[in-house]
């Protein structure tokens, strides 16, 4: 389980076709190298991934994952920066809603505006029947960052985003047209589900 709470970075050292996926070896901190395990969890961009190896290299901390998809080995790739964080521990305070680190879609970039101080605004375009359940100030995640729908269109989400979650994560560095990996609380999500299934039934 994840909160969206971003507090590292990593970048690719990396990519690697195995059988039918992708080995991708990340660059991280020596402190988020020295605090993790093997075979423990680490949300990447907002998909929770399996650390399968660890090395130094260097001056490099690296840690071993494996993409089954094409699609997302793709998006990765050149990339500069991935949002980073290891799944919550007992005991850990917990401000929010919790993440699963499975995306319920992608959206899309369509628009960005700088905000005085540093900030700013961004539109994503996300054709899904989840739309229709979300509402403004509900919160989401955008790769892997906890962030509050500011307004709504017909099928776009608006976010204002404050000076440092830009510095500390990759949502400023997001061309146009570019996606973000978006996943609503599950709790929404599984209400969504249920609904659907008496409307077919």
């Amino acid at each position: 389980m994840f909160t969206g709470i971003i507090q590292q970075t990593g970048k690719i050292y990396q990519i690697n076709l195995e059988g039918s996926g992708y080995d991708l070896i990340l660059d991280v901190s020596p402190t988020l190298y020295d605090e993790v395990e093997i075979k423990s969890n680490i949300s990447l961009n907002g998909r929770a991934l399996t650390i399968l190896g660890k090395e130094i290299a260097g001056e490099f901390y690296l840690l071993k994952f494996y993409l089954g998809s094409a699609k997302v080995a793709a998006q990765y790739q050149g990339q500069k920066k991935f949002n980073l964080e290891r799944s919550i521990r007992l005991g850990e305070e917990i401000a929010g809603p919790l993440f699963y680190g499975v995306p319920s879609g992608d959206c899309q970039l369509i628009s960005t505006e700088n905000l005085s101080g540093g900030g700013i605004k961004i539109e994503v375009s996300w054709e899904s029947e989840f739309f229709q359940y979300l509402d403004i100030k509900d919160q989401v995640c955008l790769d892997g960052v906890l962030l509050i729908i500011k307004d709504m269109r017909k099928s776009s989400l608006l976010f204002d985003i404050y000076p440092e979650t830009v510095n500390l994560t990759n949502l400023g560095e997001k061309e146009i047209g570019g996606y973000f990996a978006i996943e609503i609380d599950p709790m929404v999500k599984k209400i969504a589900q249920i609904l659907a299934k008496k409307i077919l039934s």
